[in-house]
Order: C-alpha cells, then sequence, then structure tokens
C-alpha cells in the first residue's frame, strides 16, 4: 500500500472518521501518511477548503482541473482516484478518462478548456504564467476568485501527486485502461 509502515489502529483517528463520511472508505493517499495524524488532520481541511466546499468553481470544475494536472504529472493514484470521485458524485459531463488523456478533444465548453489550458500551464511551465493569461480567462468570464481557487487546485494537485510518489500509494480502485497506458508511458505504476 505503501513506502511505509501502516499504522495498525487507524478507525481511531478523527480525521479517517471524517474522510469515511465524506467517501465512504478512507484512501489509501491517506492511509500512508497515518503515522502523522496532525499532517493528516491538516491536510483533510485543506482539500475541504480548496476542493470539496462549495465555492465559485463548481465541483466539476474542480475535479477536471485536478485531473488534467495529475494527468499531465503522470500521477496514477491520483488520476484513478479523481475518475472514481468523478463517478461516485454522479458528476455530469464528459468521461473523466477523457479530461485525462486530452481535454481538447473532449466535447466540453470553449470556456472551460480555456480553464484546463491556462491549469496545464500553470502545473507544467508556472514561470510562463503571465497577466495575459489571467485577462484571457477574464474574458471568458472567470472572476479573479474563480482565477484563485484554479490556482491553488493546480497546487493542490501538484502536492497530492508528490506525496503520492514519494509514499509509493497504490491506487484504491482498479485504474482505467488509459490510467494503465499512462503508467507505461511515464514508467510508474504507482503515484
Amino acid at each position: 500500500m505503501s513506502y511505509l509502515p501502516q499504522v495498525s489502529d487507524e478507525r481511531n483517528l478523527p480525521a479517517f472518521q471524517l474522510i469515511e463520511k465524506d467517501f465512504g472508505f478512507v484512501p489509501n493517499f491517506y492511509r500512508a501518511q497515518a503515522i502523522r495524524p496532525d499532517l493528516v488532520d491538516a491536510q483533510v481541511h485543506l482539500v475541504d477548503a480548496i476542493l470539496i466546499r462549495k465555492s465559485t468553481l463548481t465541483r466539476r470544475q474542480k475535479e477536471y482541473v485536478f485531473l488534467v494536472c495529475s494527468a499531465a504529472n503522470l500521477s496514477t493514484y491520483c488520476v484513478t482516484a479523481h475518475c472514481e470521485i468523478v463517478r461516485m458524485l454522479g458528476v455530469e459531463g464528459t468521461e473523466p478518462e477523457q479530461i485525462a488523456v486530452d481535454y481538447t478533444a473532449a466535447d466540453l465548453p470553449i470556456a472551460m478548456k480555456a480553464l484546463l489550458s491556462f491549469a496545464t500551464k500553470l502545473n507544467g511551465r508556472a514561470t510562463k504564467v503571465s497577466r495575459r493569461d489571467i485577462n484571457a480567462l477574464h474574458t471568458y468570464g472567470y472572476t479573479d476568485e474563480q482565477i484563485l481557487e484554479t490556482v491553488l487546485i493546480v497546487s493542490l494537485a501538484k502536492f497530492a501527486n508528490s506525496v503520492a510518489f514519494g509514499l509509493g500509494t497504490v491506487p484504491d480502485f482498479d485504474p482505467p485502461e488509459v490510467v494503465l497506458r499512462m503508467a507505461e508511458a511515464g514508467g510508474s505504476t504507482i503515484g
């Protein structure tokens, strides 16, 4: 499940009880960090504030941003988890695997593609992001608050991807075929 030893009685951790209530199970991502419940607790609150809590971006927009970044980072764990989360939430729209593989070819509104393009650029070439990119998002109707949330989601995805890679976290679900191909391309079956 992970490179580090597992805590034997993790069910008593308050953060895990909250996670199980929200998701119906405790993902391996958090189990792999159980030796530091204080850090798991901090992450749970951060994830709730940025990704889960209702805000200016829809949950669909947030999940799609998380997916494109995780796919670009070749994070098998996070892509698998978030494809499944999109399904569990009943998020209507394009199949999550299509978003992970090539959102530009997906049947998405142009404004959504613009947001995902911005997220992809920030994720992979952060030093190239400029005022021009922000202004372009404004032309698609995105507010400063939505842009800020997007930046935070990109950052959260990079954080989660790094944690999953660093701890050798294995997916909680069988990875879809596209994720397996992604892992082959990146030379990794975990993370």
